[in-house]
């Protein structure tokens, strides 16, 4: 247990030990050199003999041997305290008495009872030894002055006891009381300074408990060197690491152990000092009983107070078996991958895959745009990936630690949008029962992305406008203006231009938010990319159907690279994900195309290179049941009209792109009955592709 820890009473009790101890040593020295003069001079210069002396110290001894025997078992220290500063003070006017009385050169012992008192029980201590002090000295004064007591034969006369005796008495009594109060101030420094030690000393104990319990369990190796390289010490993890004990390791040279990691001939640290010391390097390394390994090591210089280097701290990781399952798997993608795929697939940044020149320009913006932080306005086909293009800027600029919130204006009720957007007080309308904080308050600091921008009311366009331009708003409900640090992304698939020109869009809100723009391209403007991306959503959905589904058959990877995809990388996700489900093998043929797909040969005709346009299905692929056709034997009726239900489903979404959402529109029906009947005919799981996307 750390002092910090220890009650008010151990620690009075651990002072009057130092106490006894000091009181013994002092009544040694002071009344055992007043006896040597006695036995020097004999005892006929003084007024007491020598006997009274030893006896004195005697019964000091002894007094203080009890004291010491008591204190062990006292529950009550502090009055056993006092009772010792009341001891050593009539001790002093003992002494005080036997060496002239009020005329004795030892009135200055007083201050050692006054001094003791301090450091025992502080301020308080000190002013009630300063006070027995005082009364004692008194006391003796009046005593052998006014004839209260017998003066002793002293060799020197007395002082008569005239206004310089008075104030000399005076005086005595006076220091009494400043040496307490000096006493106490600093006995209470000391104390302080005292608690302060032990609090970080038990800080320091906890620091280093945890640090030797992290070396202990740490899986990785820790080995500390001093500036010359010479390993001081290691944890378990290394010493199994290098085949020998923590004694052998010890001493010697780092590069000794991993010839990568060897110093300089001047003892500085070429590892931790290279431009390159911060990152972790690999090595191969042979070890006398586990063969060759693949490690990883990081490292960092250790500095002492005055930032001078004092050694380096080496973290080494065994990546042996990371390694080998690597290379295990790069060799299964080799034999699994079909000939009509791309060799190799494009890493995907923040959710972008493609290496197509048009995904190469706006990856280019993003980095450009992601310094700054300017208002982005973002322009594409629906489905294109506006939302993470603004989220790849999100994460490359300054925001990047905090929050980024996503809005789609044309998802949330009109009524409903500006409170959304802004948040309201308790009771500004009907349904508000609490207040809210809005979007734009849970963005500050980051970023908002407002997608579907050109959705937005042209009431909500003005509030949106002063948002722009004082970063401010007032929730709905109040009067007071709330400050918000946000920048804003806006995205939209219509052409704002064109909606400014119809008054449908104000014109100073779109220069606020044209300040940098950046254009997604549609699909069919870099088919390039569709290899990778097919590659990624079979992956995907693999994955989440638990199927093993490597490829494509040649007739259905051409289908898909000659398709216009109206409904751009949302349409092709939907596509792959209609595939994945009906597909029981390992590679996707024609037949689990959708429908509507494969009905139109895969290529859609003379689609517009415009947003809101998309292709529509030949007209034998929705057409009805001619009302004239006659019934026939055999025929089910409740099966005529569930082929001719699913036909318009399909139709629905081919002329959505696959939104199920906006194809619930086009049929005037809600999105939750929709959802219904696609189930009913398993195509697809209800509800998910919008979830994801919209």
């Amino acid at each position: 247990m750390t002092g910090s820890a220890e009650s008010p009473a151990d620690l009075l009790r651990a002072r009057l030990k130092w106490y006894l101890f000091v009181r013994v040593v002092l009544v040694s020295v002071l009344l055992g050199a007043l006896a040597l003069v006695y036995l020097q001079q004999g005892s006929e210069r003084y007024a007491v003999s020598v006997q009274l002396l030893l006896f004195a110290i005697v019964a000091s001894y002894g007094i203080t041997v009890v004291s010491a025997v008591f204190l062990a078992h006292l529950r009550r220290v502090a009055p056993f305290a006092y009772l010792q500063v009341l001891l050593d003070v009539g001790l002093t006017t003992g002494v005080i008495f036997v060496t002239g009385g009020p005329d004795s050169p030892f009135g200055f012992l007083y201050s050692l009872p006054v001094i003791g008192a301090a450091g025992l029980l502080s301020t308080p201590g000190a002013v009630v030894a300063a006070s027995l002090s005082s009364m004692s000295y008194a006391a003796l004064v009046g005593a052998l002055n006014g004839g209260l007591m017998t003066r002793p034969a002293y060799p020197i006369p007395p002082a008569p006891p005239d206004l310089h005796f008075a104030i000399r008495f005076a005086t005595t009594n006076a220091t009494f009381f400043v040496i307490a109060a000096l006493a106490g101030s600093l006995v209470r420094r000391l104390h302080t300074a005292e608690q302060l030690l032990h609090e970080q000393a038990a800080a320091h104990d906890r620091l280093t408990r945890l640090h030797e319990a992290l070396a202990r369990n740490l899986g990785s190796a820790l080995i500390t060197t001093d500036v010359d390289g010479l390993v001081t010490s290691v944890n378990q993890a290394a010493e199994d690491l290098v085949g020998a004990g923590g004694a052998t390791v010890v001493g010697q040279d780092i590069g000794t152990l991993f010839p990568a990691l060897r110093h300089t001939p001047g003892g500085r640290l070429q590892f931790l000092q290279s431009t390159a010391g911060v990152q972790p390097i690999e090595l191969a390394y042979r070890g006398a009983q586990s063969g060759e390994r693949a490690l990883r090591c990081s490292a960092v210089a250790l500095r002492d107070t005055y930032h001078n280097p004092i050694g380096g701290l080496y973290i080494v990781q065994d990546i042996t078996t990371l390694r080998r399952l690597e290379a295990r798997l790069a060799g299964d993608r080799n034999e699994e991958e079909p000939a009509e795929e791309v060799a190799a697939e494009t890493p995907a940044v923040d959710g972008l895959i493609g290496t197509s020149p048009a995904m190469g320009q706006v990856r280019d913006m993003i980095e450009r745009v992601a310094r700054s932080d300017a208002t982005v306005l973002i322009t594409g086909e629906s489905g294109t990936g506006k939302e993470l293009v603004a989220r790849a800027i999100h994460a490359r600029g300054t925001r990047a630690a905090r929050p980024f919130v996503a809005v789609n204006c044309g998802a949330i009720p009109a009524e409903l949008v500006e409170s959304e957007l802004f948040g309201h007080a308790k009771g500004a309308f009907t349904g508000a029962v609490a207040p809210r904080s809005g979007l734009f308050r849970a963005a500050d600091g980051g970023t908002i992305f407002l997608d579907e921008i050109g959705d937005l009311q042209l009431a909500l366009q003005v509030k949106l406008l002063r948002v722009l331009q004082e970063r401010s708003f007032v929730p709905v409900g109040t009067d007071t203006p709330v400050v918000v640090d946000v920048r804003v992304i806006a995205a939209t698939n219509r052409c704002l231009v064109d909606e400014v020109a119809a008054e449908r869009f104000r014109q100073d809100l779109f220069y606020r938010l044209n300040v940098l723009a950046i254009e997604v391209p549609p699909l069919r403007e870099r088919r390039q990319d569709i290899p990778p991306l097919v590659r990624r959503f079979l992956r995907q959905f693999s994955e989440l159907q638990g199927k093993r589904i490597h490829r494509l058959s040649v007739a259905a990877a051409k289908r898909l690279q000659e398709y216009e995809y109206p409904g751009n990388i949302r349409e092709l996700e939907n596509i792959v994900e209609h595939a994945v489900a009906l597909c029981d093998g390992e590679t996707i043929h024609e037949e689990h195309l959708p429908a509507y797909f494969t009905a139109r040969g895969g290529a859609a005709v003379g689609v517009p290179r415009g947003p809101a346009v998309v292709a529509t299905p030949p007209a034998k692929e929705v057409v009805g049941p001619r009302r004239d056709a006659p019934a026939w034997p055999g025929a089910n009726l409740d099966d005529d009209l569930a082929e001719y239900e699913k036909s318009v489903l399909l139709r629905a979404l081919a002329e959505a792109g696959g939104v199920k959402k906006r194809a619930a529109r086009l049929l005037g029906i809600n999105y939750r009955s929709f959802r219904h009947r696609l189930q009913k005919y398993g195509l697809g799981d209800p509800g998910a592709v919008f979830e994801r996307h919209s």
